[in-house]
């Protein structure tokens, strides 16, 4: 039990008594004491056995005695009083874009509806369109929510297969049957949502056959559905709810699979195509001339028997990648000590954990060499956007913190809010003032696509912005972006020599790598940005690095592989307009 899980049963108790109507000021209260505990840096477990809870803000004795019950009985009796009042199904409606508590109280009330099944029956049956506070348009709204749920059901993001996949690869490394254990499928490509993911075994040479499958299933989830299939050589497990197939294979065919079950179907027709035009026939066991099969060392070395380069795991999709080995045009990839700085960070001037010399001092102790802060602006007031006065406060601790950190540099920026016109939310003198400024949307996300597009567009053309922040909108599984014309974005990216944003929030990742790879190869530079709200989300940076090398993108492509002078310049000569 840790400060989440408190801070998930009092979110849901203020869940459940908006749904229920009780007093908003009494669902705020939970909310915010949630919001505490959550970012709250001592453990509140220690504080409740001490009893110190008193002392945490927005902590009164009401939810004292919640969180006091919760740690001793792993329950709540005021949150089970408050499930009985309404089906279970009725949270599933909050899934849905749009459908908030008050929304998803007034179709229960006034529909009886209480699940995405029958909100999707009543909207069809054109309900909602007369409904107080719906309409025809949010009726519509609705049943395309509905339609993205269905197909995001069963899915999950890269930081969650990451996490079940490591999981399994140290627990499976423990065990005393296996030789190798390595993912491999489009989790090692770096896909952004899964349905499942693959891993690769080889057993050891003393392994039998029951115990190699015994020690895989031991790993899937208690119930029926828990065990897929366990055959001699392929295991179907579930793990979290997540698909997971093994591939057990023997030592040498380990590197003929991994290839194999690393590249997309693309990839391995076009060399499968190759490898028979030099007289071989490849598949996951081997390459073979003839009936013998050939001594291969690793995975470049499968690569090497049929005169090419290895190619990178993230780019093995079927595009362009084995042309470009066969000129000798491979890019050299980023990796992870490429990245000198940490762009797009939140503090507690705005809706941070962590203050800035906090956030500074992890900088420094993880190796960068420079962070650019980035607050939110005015318009977020619901994230603690800074109004103007609050700006200098900041700006003379960032100006101290710079005289006693150096040569660490922290760049004085702001996330500045694109409003519905196209415009920033604050007055150009404001703007100048910063070091650099991101861009981004954070209000009105149902525009079109002419009208977003050009939205984007005129803050683009913007003289003091710096960089396009998260230009899709989307939440990967919860919200689709806006729709937009990114081939006109990034003529105008290029044109006015804004730097993208690639948002590494495994929530976003977004623009999507097809996107950035097309940015790359128009010069249009990349900052490889985690929006970091807590020290903990630097950790962002790991699924960016992924998406930019599975885009094609290397040092020259991405503004954060400058050093800290480079990037100062620049950002000078951008204020300047002599980046134009």
């Amino acid at each position: 039990m840790d400060n989440r899980s408190i801070a998930s049963v009092l979110k849901e108790i203020a869940l459940y008594k908006e749904l229920n109507g009780e007093n908003p000021f009494k669902v705020r209260a939970f909310e915010n004491a949630a919001r505490v505990i959550e970012r709250y840096e001592e453990d509140i477990v220690v504080l409740a056995k001490e009893d110190r809870l008193s002392g945490i803000k927005g902590v009164g004795r009401q939810i004292e005695n919640i969180i006091k019950e919760y740690i001793e009985k792993g329950s709540s009796a005021v949150l089970e009083e408050l499930k009985t009042k309404f089906p279970e199904s009725i949270t599933d409606l909050l899934k849905i874009p749009g459908m908030g508590p008050k929304k998803v109280k007034a179709v229960w009330e006034k529909l009886g509806v209480s699940s995405i099944g029958e909100l999707e029956y009543a909207c069809l049956e054109n309900r909602l369109a007369s409904l107080e506070g719906f309409g025809e348009k949010s009726q519509q709204k609705i049943l395309a929510g509905i339609d993205f749920i269905k197909r995001s059901e069963n899915k999950r993001l890269i930081s969650e297969a990451m996490a079940i996949g490591n999981e399994i690869v140290s627990t499976l490394n423990g065990s005393d049957s296996f030789a190798r254990v390595t993912i491999a499928g489009s989790l090692r490509r770096g896909k952004t949502i899964f349905k499942d993911i693959d891993i690769l075994l080889v057993p050891k040479q003393n392994a039998e056959g029951n115990g190699i499958r015994k020690n895989i299933t031991s790993l899937a989830d208690s119930g029926d559905m828990g065990i897929i299939g366990a055959g001699e050589t392929k295991v179907s497990i579930r793990r979290h709810g997540l698909q997971v197939d093994f591939r057990i294979v023997e030592e040498k065919s380990f590197p003929s699979a991994l290839q194999h079950f690393t590249g997309s179907r693309e990839h391995n027709t076009i060399l499968r195509a190759r490898a028979k035009r030099m007289g071989f026939k490849m598949n996951e066991y081997g390459l073979f001339r003839g009936e013998e099969a050939l001594n291969i060392e690793d995975e470049e070395d499968v690569y090497r028997k049929i005169g090419l380069p290895w190619i990178p795991p993230e780019i093995r999709e079927g595009l362009e990648e084995v042309e470009a080995a066969e000129r000798g045009e491979l890019p050299v990839l980023v990796e992870k000590e490429d990245i000198k700085g940490m762009i797009h960070v939140h503090s507690t001037y705005s809706d941070g954990a962590n203050s800035v010399r906090e956030l500074a001092e992890a900088c420094i102790d993880n190796g960068y060499r420079y962070l650019c802060i980035s607050d939110h602006s005015k318009s977020a007031f619901y994230a603690g956007g800074l109004k103007e006065e609050e700006l200098l406060e900041e700006k003379e601790e960032i100006d101290k913190l710079n005289r006693e950190l150096q040569p660490f540099r922290i760049y004085f920026g702001i996330e500045s809010d694109i409003l519905p016109d196209g415009n920033l939310d604050y007055e150009d003198e404001v703007l100048a003032s910063f070091d650099f400024v991101i861009a981004s949307i954070h209000s009105k996300l149902s525009m079109g696509m002419e009208e977003a597009t050009g939205r984007l567009i005129r803050a683009i053309e913007n003289p003091f912005v710096t960089i396009l922040g998260h230009p899709s909108g989307r939440l990967l599984l919860s919200r689709e972006g806006y729709p937009l014309d990114m081939d006109a974005i990034l003529e105008a990216l290029l044109k006015n020599q804004v730097v993208l944003e690639h948002n590494c929030n495994p929530h976003r990742l977004d623009p999507d790598w097809e996107v950035l790879k097309k940015a790359g190869s128009m010069g249009v530079m990349v900052a490889l940005s985690p929006d970091a709200h807590s020290i903990d989300g630097f950790d962002d940076m790991k699924y960016g690095t992924i998406m930019a090398r599975k885009a094609w993108l290397g040092k020259s492509n991405l503004l954060n592989c400058m050093e800290a002078d480079e990037i100062g310049e620049y950002f000078i000569r951008r204020r300047e307009g002599k980046e134009n």
